[in-house]
């Protein structure tokens, strides 16, 4: 029989005389699973895991080292609970040791833990189904004759020596109207993409801020000594691991990164973020399009999405597998109710995170209250109560006011270069995702020419007029205009200039209930009311009505 030798690895320093055995045992094995690389456990736990207790195990057979079980543990209720290390940031986990030795290293090891600890549980997260660690996790507690508690979560991936990735990736790109998004964005100014330098990667972490400054994460990306990681590992040269970051840039600016990390031929997406300006373009997607559509161009056979439940997964997944965590006690009363509350807390949250209407309400509604709890001002707190009392009772009416080349019966001043059209550059710099969706939907924006700081006056459109508020998107008829973003004090002068650049064209003007001023001196200036549109709505009840007043309004509108 052979004899077995268990070996406690103490220090991160002590753990380097290791290196060249752990590397050489993954790279004969072909592993590609970055989070067992020496490279992520070793800076992992030289810098973020300082503060945890980690139990750092090698088997030695005979005069060789045989596998490695990198291990944290944590008491409670003075129960040892063992978990393998960077539970709170590595995706995947396994044991690192040859497949042929897998299984008899870990029953050494774990019967070697149940015999010297009398109140024990292994939790063991981030075990891929397909992967040699849980198929020997799992037959170890059978042989034992113990149950463990399973929990599962979906795990897509894009496998590209199943398709054929031309007409795979052309079909794909056009789902939710992406590639008409990005043409958009192409239209409007020069969009690039790039691999960021050391001294650019502050800029990745400051998106992923605000990307999620009104949501709530959980990955803890930027903070602290994570950053501190995530950018080492970014800057690591190493043979089997590596770090694969793209930047999305509008303009010279960063709207969207990518963070995904690498092993012999796989790719796992880890971090993305998007400027929350650009929600409207997709930025977020875009992005992932162009890392997926370079993983392929440098040969990765897969592009690994990554645990998860997030819609865009499966939008390019051609195979899912699953990651599971593994929940077992040994016999003692103490260590088999700790594992019953850690097992009913797991299977909470499985069961919600697998309901997206859940996680969208806690990322999204949860983050945005969290927001104004920090820094929201009365008027923020009002407009968020405002919404949520009309997701149960609203009334809106909108008035649709026209004018003619022949209408006005005001003397309108002159205008001269008062406005001028605003470019989405100067846009951009402005903060506001209002003006950059305005962009998007194709107005005209423009500003005054002589003001001290650059802000919009108002916005044209020349094909279509739109209500928000009533979700009403509707053609204009030929050689006419849609005014909007507009304040009723100016209405005037925007009258002005508009027939001052067209002539010939009529003009189109909304106005709401509560506008009664901008109403009145609507019909000072010679406008005319050809429609009025009303929703009402209460509980499940909704109606939607429109009146019309003239021929050229009031058409067959879409209201939602």
């Amino acid at each position: 029989m052979i004899k077995l030798q268990l070996i406690r690895i103490r220090t991160d320093d002590e753990l380097t005389l290791y290196k060249e055995i752990w590397d050489e045992i993954l790279a004969n094995e072909q592993n590609d699973n970055p989070f067992i690389e020496y490279a992520w456990f070793y800076n992992w736990w030289k810098i973020v895991g300082k503060k945890e207790q980690v139990e750092l195990y090698a088997v030695k057979k005979e005069n060789h080292i045989i596998a490695f079980f990198p291990f944290t543990v944590r008491r409670q209720w003075g129960v040892r609970i063992y978990a393998f290390a960077g539970e709170n940031m590595a995706n995947y986990s396994g044991i690192i040791a040859p497949n042929k030795w897998l299984l008899s290293a870990a029953t050494f090891v774990f019967d070697e833990l149940i015999k010297k600890h009398r109140h024990l549980i292994f939790s063991f997260h981030g075990l891929l189904e397909s992967g040699e660690s849980s198929k020997g996790i799992e037959q170890y507690f059978v042989e034992r004759q113990m149950r463990p508690s399973i929990f599962r979560v979906i795990t897509p991936y894009l496998a590209f020596n199943e398709i054929d990735f031309s007409s795979f990736f052309n079909n794909r790109r056009k789902m939710h109207g992406v590639d008409r998004r990005e043409r958009k964005l192409r239209n409007l100014g020069s969009l690039s993409s790039k691999i960021p330098g050391q001294g650019e990667l502050w800029q990745m972490f400051r998106l992923f801020d605000r990307r999620w400054a009104k949501k709530v994460d959980t990955s803890s990306f930027t903070k602290g000594k994570k950053r501190e990681f995530f950018e080492h590992l970014a800057l690591l040269k190493s043979d089997a691991l590596k770090v694969d970051v793209e930047a999305l840039l509008f303009e010279n600016q960063w709207i969207a990164f990518t963070y995904g990390v690498c092993c012999r031929g796989r790719y796992v997406s880890y971090a993305l973020g998007h400027e929350p300006n650009f929600n409207h373009f997709g930025a977020g997607r875009i992005v992932n399009q162009h890392m997926i559509k370079r993983s392929f161009n440098e040969g990765y056979n897969k592009f690994d999405m990554s645990i998860g439940y997030e819609p865009y997964k499966f939008d390019w997944r051609s195979g899912i597998d699953f990651t599971r965590r593994i929940i077992i006690s040994n016999g003692t009363k103490r260590a088999k109710f700790v594992k019953y509350r850690l097992a009913l807390k797991e299977r909470i949250k499985e069961t919600l995170k697998s309901n997206h209407r859940v996680v969208e309400w806690k990322r999204n509604t949860l983050g945005q209250l969290r927001y104004l709890a920090k820094y929201g001002k009365g008027k923020d707190w009002l407009e968020y109560g405002q919404r949520f009392v009309e997701k149960f009772i609203r009334f809106k009416q909108v008035d649709l006011f026209e004018l003619t080349a022949t209408d006005s019966v005001t003397q309108l001043q002159p205008v001269g270069l008062l406005f001028e059209e605003m470019s989405i550059q100067e846009a951009v710099h402005l903060d506001q995702e209002a003006m950059i969706s305005l962009f998007y939907q194709g107005y005209t924006i423009y500003k005054d020419s002589f003001a001290e700081t650059t802000k919009p006056a108002f916005a044209l459109h020349t094909n279509n007029w739109r209500v928000d508020a009533l979700q009403i998107v509707e053609s204009l008829p030929k050689q006419t205009c849609f005014l909007t973003y507009d304040v009723y004090k100016n209405i005037d002068i925007m009258t002005a200039f508009f027939q001052k650049i067209k002539p010939t064209h009529t003009l189109w003007v909304t106005a709401s209930i509560w506008q009664w001023r901008k109403r009145k001196r609507l019909q000072q200036l010679g406008y005319k009311r050809i429609s009025r549109m009303k929703h009402f709505k209460c509980a499940r009840y909704e109606r939607n009505h429109v009146e019309k007043y003239t021929e050229s309004g009031g058409d067959v509108h879409s209201v939602h």
